[in-house]
């Protein structure tokens, strides 16, 4: 979990240099031809993005839903269409790479099949619901040799990247407790249906536990990634607590409080919430406690507190990075990274291993809810 040396200067200062060289060299090269697999919001969401770099172009769409199969086709003009992914796969052949924005369950299955036709694959996170799919989706891509790039997308974040950068400077000593927290609504009503096998009605996928895997996996994750990304050590314990206090309506669960406990000795804190659609300023919230300070985000700055009660000091983090006049700021830069990765070989900016880890996490947190005890690091697959 040892962060490489081009991970942190990526993150912490050189993102934004590299993302605006790339992009135009972009405008030279040839592009990237890609399928979006999955057009519901996100997927739409990636689609305008993509819209926006010259070193992309759409070429294919396919998602199950004629609505947003026909709402994607507005935003990849000429690009054509699939109501199944295999009849894609199949039959294009000018393919470079696919982006996988399917609801989590799909996303071992659709990555897989597109690296073993020896395509690159973008997939949102989670990486996969099961520990099993994750190593299977890592091995389909050594065995390829075609990249993988999971999305976790907030590490290009400005303020997460100084928060990094200045924790492991050593701004506020050792590291010694983490918090977190997501306070939202509940998800999107107008999501794709899955056919409930218990009961053989049509229900949103994220209310079902095989769909959705976990709460936290949907949502929390980027928020939890970043702070493990931070503390930098194996975890070896889980912990957590939750159920359906309001939301009953669904296998998946409305509010969950977990503890990562680390190799290190740091504690870390993240509690998740869906019936708190206002909670204003406490909805998304990052700490980090050391030894000797603490640091936080702050209306687009970090702010550093000492423990000696000073008065907080506060650094800026500047993004000046170019989004092509679309306000997705991290995922384009994403993009940019990803052909990168493609064009010259660099290694993804979130090593598979690494998202695997953060999904590991999240599941081991759902089993210690479910069962009612602490989870070790051994109680699911390596």
């Amino acid at each position: 979990m040892t962060t490489n040396r081009r991970e942190f200067l990526m993150t912490a200062g050189l993102s934004a240099a590299v993302a605006g060289a790339s992009a135009q060299e972009a405008q030279n090269e040839k592009p990237i031809r890609v399928a979006v697999i999955g057009t519901g919001s996100r997927g739409s969401g990636h689609l305008a993005t993509l819209k926006t770099i010259p070193g992309f172009r759409v070429v294919a769409l396919a998602d199950p839903t004629p609505e947003n199969l026909d709402h994607a086709a507005t935003l990849a003009p000429g690009a054509a269409t699939y109501s199944d992914y295999r009849k894609l796969l199949a039959e294009r052949k000018d393919l470079d790479a696919v982006v996988v924005v399917t609801p989590n369950f799909l996303h071992a299955e659709v990555a897989i099949a597109a690296l073993d036709r020896g395509l690159s694959v973008l997939c949102e996170k989670p990486m996969a619901t099961r520990v099993e799919d994750a190593n299977r989706m890592i091995e389909a891509s050594r065995r390829s040799g075609k990249v993988l790039y999971i999305g976790f997308q907030n590490r290009l974040s400005p303020v997460t990247a100084k928060m990094k950068e200045l924790a492991a400077a050593g701004e506020i000593g050792k590291i010694e407790l983490a918090s977190g927290n997501l306070f939202r609504g509940d998800w999107n009503p107008k999501s794709w249906k899955y056919t409930d096998p218990k009961t053989g009605v049509p229900t949103n996928w994220r209310y079902l536990a095989f769909t959705e895997g976990a709460a936290l996996l949907e949502d929390g994750i980027h928020e939890v990634d970043s702070l493990n990304w931070m503390i930098d050590s194996p975890v070896v314990r889980v912990s957590a607590s939750g159920g359906n206090n309001v939301l009953k309506d669904r296998d998946t669960v409305d509010h969950v409080a977990a503890i990562f406990e680390y190799e290190s000795g740091v504690k870390f804190t993240f509690d998740f919430c869906l019936f708190a659609p206002n909670a204003g300023p406490a909805a998304r919230r990052m700490a980090l406690i050391g030894s000797e300070g603490v640091i936080y985000p702050e209306s687009g700055r970090v702010a550093i507190c000492g423990r000696d009660a000073k008065a907080v000091r506060y650094v800026d983090a500047v993004d000046g990075t170019s989004a092509g006049g679309h306000g997705d700021r991290q995922t384009y830069q994403q993009y940019l990274l990803f052909a990168q990765s493609l064009r010259e070989g660099k290694a993804p900016l979130v090593a598979p291993e690494s998202a695997k880890n953060v999904a590991k996490m999240i599941l081991l947190a759902e089993k210690s809810l479910r069962e009612h005890r602490v989870a070790n690091w051994n109680d699911l697959p390596a």
